[in-house]
């Protein structure tokens, strides 16, 4: 008898606002990214927090539900920057902000928030990345807690090698939090991405971001490009993250050219674009796009 191949896990389709643009408003986003055919949101909660402000809590919902897409995620909820590594002076108004942004999140719906640790956060000398890492791990338990008692999860996102060689370990064992796995970031850090995310434990997958990287150019530093338009294995790396027991969103993270201008029509086009890379090989297997209207 032959044995029918596993069939490939089919992730939701997300967006991360970057891609959209920093600046454009969620007015503008939530329709474009409908229309493109993403079905998740991954947008900063003071996005969120300025769209209510302006048109209500029932604009919200109501905007949300005409484009059929959901906001899957809040980033930047300890405010500007979202860094976990910021300084003791800035922690203390860090933390105020990630209480207003849980508050934020159980109100509209949205059950988890990310945080983040850039890539220079532990590239100092060795023993400068041990004592990051000791802060790092407390301050993700510290915003942890507080998002557990709303109800909440977290995923926790790093971009610096040190961090990422023991990132499972700078988790508490708390059930409500995961890593926030990003593919360009794994392969800018030296490390396969598919091979990483095949280490880890089942489940520790919390959320993945999705970018390609064109072919290295001596000179010049790395960009994004849309999903398939450049070198990294990608249908590797979303075999590894389904073979882990991941089956959330997959958000695609690609800024946009001139990513701070606020003209809605190059990010509407951009949202087309990177919709229409999901859809073609080797991505086709692992996406279902939304209906576009």
């Amino acid at each position: 008898m032959t044995r029918e191949p596993a069939r490939a896990a089919v992730f939701a389709a997300g967006l991360d606002q970057a891609t959209a643009g920093y600046r454009l408003p969620l007015e503008h986003l939530i329709p474009a990214a409908g229309r493109a055919g993403f079905q998740v949101l991954e947008v900063p909660a003071f996005a969120v927090a300025r769209l209510r402000t302006r048109h209500g809590h029932v604009g919200l919902v109501r905007l949300l539900e005409r484009h059929h897409v959901t906001i899957g995620q809040l980033s930047c909820g300890t405010g500007i920057p979202a860094d976990l590594t910021v300084p003791a002076g800035q922690w203390v108004d860090a933390v105020q902000a990630w209480r207003g942004s849980c508050q934020l999140a159980a109100a509209v719906g949205c059950p988890r928030l990310s945080v983040f640790a850039g890539r220079a956060a532990a590239d100092p000398p060795p023993s400068s990345a041990v004592t990051n890492a000791g802060m790092v791990a407390t301050r993700v338990d510290e915003l942890t807690a507080m998002a557990a008692d709303h109800g909440l999860s977290v995923n926790a996102e790093f971009h610096a090698p040190a961090l990422l060689q023991d990132a499972p370990q700078l988790l508490p064992a708390t059930g409500n939090v995961g890593l926030l796995v990003d593919v360009a970031a794994l392969a800018l850090a030296g490390l396969d991405p598919a091979g990483y995310m095949a280490a880890l434990p089942d489940g520790v997958i919390g959320w993945v971001h999705l970018a390609d990287l064109p072919a290295p150019r001596p000179g010049e530093p790395a960009g994004r490009v849309l999903p398939g338009l450049g070198t990294l294995p990608l249908d590797r790396a979303l075999r590894a993250a389904a073979a882990r027991g991941y089956s959330g969103p997959v958000t695609v993270e690609v800024p946009r050219p001139q990513p701070h201008t606020l003209d809605a029509g190059p990010a509407a086009e951009h949202l087309r674009r990177a919709a229409a890379t999901l859809t073609g090989e080797p991505l086709a297997r692992f996406f279902a796009l939304g209906s576009r209207r």
